[in-house]
């Protein structure tokens, strides 16, 4: 199909006029139609009203085609390149714009207040109404677990235990959240965790998204936003980065649970989903399921394995003594983690750890 196919802005006229409309404009188009309504009404007794109508009526559409495919894209076009400033990064305003999009939503930060306990829920809310719309919408954010956060920590003047519990509140927020929509709604949202510093902060709605950069000594969210189109240069720039960070990064769910199944020598096999900590760079999961399955059976029996853990082979599980020091320590991660608590916790422990 030729680039300068009409079919391609048809479309984009379509979309645009699905969008969802402010009152006042809905009652300015009402009130215009009745006056138009009224108008034709009037000049039916006129002399030739039939031959006037459609000339006047026809030279509208010639107005509305040119204005359509020529002005319109020459305006748009001039508009790409222009660059607004915002002195902050108001979270209320964007999740207005959130509210009416149609076809993508992007955010890319470190954390991001904008899924704090005051801005969460207008956001949500706009997210729910751009999901209904079809829009898909994608959110990265670094991973906790990261020597990134550790870099940004130090750029922030901040210890990086801090940024991560940031993160990780963010995280809590949006997997709360995730399991608030519906099925359609839930496969149209995405959250993913990069390991690498993205330089950059992404705030997309639409064709039309804020960008910042990472600087020293201050949240991205606290200096000038660059309001651009998406296909303008920078704009071009910043998506590029987005897309190169989301091919390398994993989904929030890997981050909050793992898949671990169970074998049992004599008694088959069961899948847990469980929830996990790494200390000392070692693995424990928790679940009351899986503690009450490994109760029912012998312990040198079992053997665990997953997709996603270290080295190959079956893994040792080592119950942690829950008076010990481990204990303490692994409740303390786990609190920090899952803002929750947790009675058990089982070491898995690589093949190449196995003691004879």
């Amino acid at each position: 199909m030729s680039a300068r196919s009409p079919i391609p802005r048809l479309r984009r006229l379509l979309r645009t006029l699905r969008t969802p409309r402010r009152p006042q404009s809905l009652t300015v188009l009402v009130l215009l139609a009745v006056a138009a309504a009224l108008l034709l009404w009037r000049s039916e007794g006129m002399d030739n009203y039939e031959e006037n109508l459609t000339l006047n009526l026809g030279t509208d559409i010639v107005g509305v085609v040119v204005t359509v495919f020529v002005i319109g894209p020459l305006i748009s076009r001039a508009q790409e390149g222009r660059v607004r400033e915002h002195t902050r990064l108001d979270y209320e305003w964007f999740s207005a714009q959130v509210y009416g999009s149609t076809s993508n939503v992007k955010v890319l930060d470190t954390f991001s207040n904008v899924f704090g306990p005051q801005f969460s829920e207008r956001l949500f809310r706009g997210i729910k109404a751009a999901t209904g719309h079809g829009a898909r919408v994608q959110i990265l954010l670094l991973d906790p677990d990261s020597l990134a956060v550790i870099l940004r920590g130090r750029e922030l003047g901040e210890q990086s235990a801090d940024i991560r519990r940031d993160i990780m509140r963010n995280l809590r927020t949006l997997d709360r959240f995730a399991r608030r929509l519906d099925e359609n709604s839930r496969q149209l949202l995405e959250v993913r965790l990069c390991s690498t510093s993205p330089g950059v902060t992404l705030y997309r709605w639409d064709e039309r998204s804020l960008v910042s950069f990472l600087t020293v000594g201050r949240l991205s969210g606290e200096g000038v936003q660059l309001e651009v189109a998406v296909r303008s240069p920078l704009g071009a720039f910043v998506e590029q980065r987005f897309d190169e960070l989301w091919q390398q990064s994993k989904p929030m769910e890997r981050f909050t649970h793992l898949s671990v199944t169970l074998v049992d020598a004599t008694d088959g096999r069961r899948e847990f989903s469980c929830r996990f900590v790494h200390v000392d760079d070692c693995l424990y999961i928790a679940g009351h399921d899986l503690v009450s399955y490994m109760a029912r059976h012998r312990l040198d029996q079992l053997s665990a394995f997953s997709d996603v853990l270290s080295g190959s082979g079956a893994h040792e599980l080592i119950v942690v003594d829950d008076e010990s020091e481990l204990h303490r320590l692994l409740m303390q991660h786990f609190a920090e983690k899952y803002d929750a608590s947790a009675a058990a916790f089982v070491e898995l422990r690589p093949p190449v750890l196995v003691r004879e």
